[in-house]
């Protein structure tokens, strides 16, 4: 500080000095010290690496943590683990169960009622027991992804037990699962795992005094051919007439704890139920959501029981290692007897807790429900969620006001004004930034033969994490900055920012009816609540000391959204493997990396303000990710997606005879090939290295592409010529075909069919003409379209061929179609597609077994038969 003093002399009139403070090398010397750089580049660049692994750490061993077996000398009312695991080995020894095998129809069916006939006679039983053997038959319209199939079945098998008390009341719970599986593998996950569960919980639950509704055991024969047994069960059997509310379990996975990720709206206080009553729970409704907008390809039997029984209840499925989902990898080797004891332990008490309390005051408001590490869940109804969101928002607007009395002292209207707007926008651009560097990663991968490179590695999703975090971390260290204000002012205004972003989110979720709102209600809650603590404790005074509080409340936020992307990693990244060639599974796995970096490390990427020379540091992570990018490209074990073991690509090759009839009954075409179907984005890159002959199947000139597959993946196959199938696949489906004539322009077609246990038939009316009836349930109803004209697809299956001593299965439907100009010409294309899928009973020519051995040992090649004859009248 300067001292001087001036004035005038009073002799001569000349000025004198007189002394005034001049402070400004003082002032000068404060603002440096308040604009120094408290942080250093690489020791936070190395602090904050540490954090994120420790929390990924925790998050992983929780999400991962499996209670303790039981030993066999429990009492009669514990679940026990290794009795479950000894059904599952026996089930699991009778090798794969599909629909129509003698392992299905015979093997598991006499197993399953072998060990439920032994509970039934064990001493110490205290409720009546009771089993039925169902066989069903039927038809039904189900919607699946879109496609409207009607579904017929012919003789499959369930197997009914309940448990009755002996004084109760009559409204029944029903526990569901399936003991069938997909020809590829034994199915120990799917489902044989909760069949196993099931038998167990029969045993202990048969033991257990006091229950008062009656339990319904389902173990149906036929659920993965589009969920048919259970709706035998629904519609057919006396007992499900008194069940309202069911447990349905299945699998995508194999291993770990069952997710609970699908409720009932009428009276989905159910999962308040199972988050007081289970011991572990674990589910996430932004999952339910997920699923209900048909995002994963598959379903459960949970949809019959809801649409077609009325009932209202809860889905939970395994869904940890999907990669061996229908596949010779879902084996015993999969599953850890902890699987199997959390998993019982869970139903014990919930099916207990569900027969003894009071759960038949129906409530139509929806519930929303979420566990926090497995530990403990949340369950409250949706109204209640968004009467809290709403508190937490203005909590929010609140914590931000307290914090803008100190960051915007001294401010004029137009600073004030662009402090305030670049607050609100930076975060906005920020992560539209973060989205876009993945997405243009996505595409450069994508254009170089690199999708799906963290299929089987997923150190590879750090790729699209770090460029997400570069961008995030970038834009901030370039954000336009008030000169008047300090950085530490600064990086509390650009907090506040990126909180308003996630309070503006919470707002309108909520407003849209969203129930995993509560997502951003728990990012948006801890920051508000620290900010508000710190605003009236005035420690704006202190802006590093509040940065410091306002850092400390992240953890938490930050851990849940590192729980959650790690819990739908788990579930996508295996199911990329399935969605069909042409979806990019790299762009939503680039955007759901985005968003969790934002989540995580744009919390606190303000802050890059406070560190001393970052741009070099900024340049060595993007250096990084760029270099990791590169060996994606060149080094083929570090971005190749597949391995022998476990994560294979998936590949359907069939065997397909076509036979093509014109309009006057002669064959108009015929030929034979193989029908190469690509399950994923890389499949038609495999194809031509593999098959280089093969061409995309023409979907213009056959109804349906003249193809036994369905769905969106008939439009994708790859079609190789080759030799005729064997006599034994071709002579086997024959069509026997009635015209029956009621008048001049309205006929009946009746079809007398031989053949496997699958047939397709297609239908599309030429222009005139319209299908009116047929021999199935209800109305006929569009499941498609094919060159402007409607498309009718029917599906059916058939349990009966082994029971029957024969291969065939005989089969007959009609048809009844109106044309306005009589039936002198063409009036309708019908396509009968058959399928021998039961791969112990194929009969392979040494051209397919050469075919099928060319593929790479990485390649789970599932094969078939296929016949398809073609018909126009």
């Amino acid at each position: 500080m300067e001292l001087r003093h001036r004035g005038n002399r009073s002799d001569n009139n000349q000025q004198m000095e007189t002394f005034q403070i001049d402070e400004k090398s003082s002032d000068t010397k404060d603002e440096a010290i308040r604009n120094q750089k408290c942080l250093s580049a690489v020791p936070t660049l190395l602090i904050s690496l540490t954090v994120l692994i420790i929390l990924n750490v925790f998050v992983y061993y929780m999400d991962n943590k499996l209670p303790p077996t039981e030993s066999n000398n429990s009492t009669s009312n514990d679940f026990v683990a290794k009795r479950a695991m000894s059904t599952l080995i026996k089930l699991a020894n009778l090798g794969p169960r599909p629909v129509g095998s003698y392992e299905n129809e015979k093997l598991a069916f006499n197993l399953l009622k072998t060990e439920i006939n032994d509970i039934r006679n064990e001493v110490g039983n205290v409720n009546e027991i009771e089993m039925y053997n169902q066989k069903v038959s039927g038809s039904f319209i189900l919607n699946m992804k879109n496609w409207k199939y009607l579904l017929s079945y012919e003789d499959l098998q369930n197997i009914v037990v309940k448990i009755d008390p002996k004084q109760g009341i009559n409204d029944a719970i029903l526990l569901n699962c399936h003991y069938d599986t997909v020809p590829a593998g034994p199915g120990v996950s799917d489902n044989g795992v909760n069949c196993a569960v099931m038998v167990e919980l029969l045993r202990i639950l048969a033991k257990t005094p006091h229950l008062r509704r009656p339990i319904i055991f389902l173990f149906n024969g036929g659920e993965e051919i589009m969920l048919q047994a259970s709706h035998g069960f629904v519609t057919q059997h006396p007992w499900s007439k008194s069940t309202k509310h069911v447990i349905n379990l299945d699998s995508c996975g194999a291993g770990g704890r069952e997710i609970l990720f699908q409720t009932t709206k009428s009276d989905s206080y159910l999962v308040d139920l199972y988050a007081r009553t289970v011991p572990h729970p674990y589910g996430q409704v932004i999952g339910e959501e997920l699923f209900q907008s048909g995002i994963i390809p598959s379903d459960t039997d949970f949809r019959i029981f809801r649409d077609f029984g009325n009932m209202s209840g809860l889905d939970l499925a395994h869904y940890k290692n999907g990669y061996v989902y229908h596949t010779k990898y879902d084996n015993l080797d999969q599953i850890e007897p902890s699987v199997l004891q959390n998993t019982g332990e869970n139903l014990f008490a919930l099916a207990k807790a569900m027969s003894t309390q009071n759960v038949t005051n129906s409530t139509k408001s929806k519930y929303v429900f979420f566990d926090v590490f497995g530990v403990y869940m949340f369950s409250y109804t949706e109204l209640s969620g968004a009467f809290a969101n709403f508190i937490i928002v203005l909590l929010s607007f609140f914590s931000i006001f307290l914090s803008l009395k100190f960051t915007t002292v001294g401010m004029n209207r137009r600073e004030y004004s662009l402090h305030l707007l670049t607050a609100i926008v930076s975060p906005g651009c920020t992560i539209v930034t973060a989205v876009l560097t993945c997405l243009l990663v996505a595409f450069a991968l994508d254009r170089l033969g690199c999708s799906m490179s963290w299929y089987s590695n997923w150190t590879n999703l750090l790729v699209y994490f770090g460029s997400a975090t570069w961008s995030i971390l970038t834009v901030a260290a370039y954000y336009p900055k008030i000169r008047s204000r300090t950085d530490a002012e600064w990086t509390v205004t650009m907090l506040n920012g990126v909180q308003l972003f996630w309070t503006a989110l919470l707002f309108v979720t909520t407003m849209a009816g969203l129930r995993s709102s509560y997502l951003f209600a728990v990012m948006v809650l801890w920051p508000s609540a620290a900010s508000c603590t710190l605003g009236i404790m005035n420690a704006g005074r202190t802006p590093a000391f509040w940065i410091a509080g306002y850092a400390a409340s992240l953890f938490v936020p930050v851990a849940f959204v590192l729980y959650l992307t790690q819990m739908f990693a788990s579930l996508f990244v295996p199911i990329s493997g399935r969605l069909g060639p042409n979806v990019n599974p790299d762009y939503v796995v680039g955007t759901l990396m985005a968003m969790s970096a934002y989540a995580t490390v744009g919390h606190l990427a303000p802050a890059i303000a406070l560190v001393n020379r970052p741009r070099p540091a900024l340049a060595g992570l993007g250096a990084t990710v760029l270099l990791t990018a590169v060996a994606i490209v060149a080094v083929r074990p570090v971005g190749f997606p597949y391995s022998s073991a476990k994560t294979e690509q998936r590949l359907d090759l069939i065997h397909t005879q076509r036979m093509f009839h014109d309009f006057g009954g002669g064959v108009r075409y015929n030929d034979s090939g193989y029908l190469i179907v690509n399950w994923d984005r890389q499949g038609p890159r495999t194809v031509a290295n593999y098959a280089p002959n093969a061409a995309r199947i023409d979907c213009t000139s056959e109804l349906m592409c003249g193809s036994p597959v369905t769905g969106s993946l008939a439009y994708h196959t790859g079609w190789l010529p080759g030799q005729p199938a064997p006599a034994a696949q071709r002579s086997a489906a024959t069509a026997q075909v009635v015209v029956l004539k009621d008048d001049e322009r309205r006929r009946r077609i009746v079809f007398n069919v031989t053949g496997p246990e699958r047939v397709n038939v297609y239908v599309s009316p030429y222009p005139g003409t319209r299908l009116k009836s047929w021999s199935f349930v209800g109305e006929p109803e569009v499941a498609t379209n094919w060159m402007g004209n409607d498309v009718y697809v029917i599906k059916h299956s058939s349990g009966a061929g082994p029971t029957a001593g024969d291969s065939q299965n005989m089969w007959s439907f009609w048809l009844e179609h109106e044309c306005d100009r009589g039936f002198g010409e063409m009036s309708i294309n019908v396509t009968l597609a058959y399928s021998w899928v039961i791969h112990k009973d194929l009969v392979l020519g040494d051209e397919f077994r050469s075919f099928v051995d060319s593929f790479p040992r990485w390649a789970h090649v599932n094969i078939a038969v296929a016949s398809v004859e073609a018909f126009v009248y």
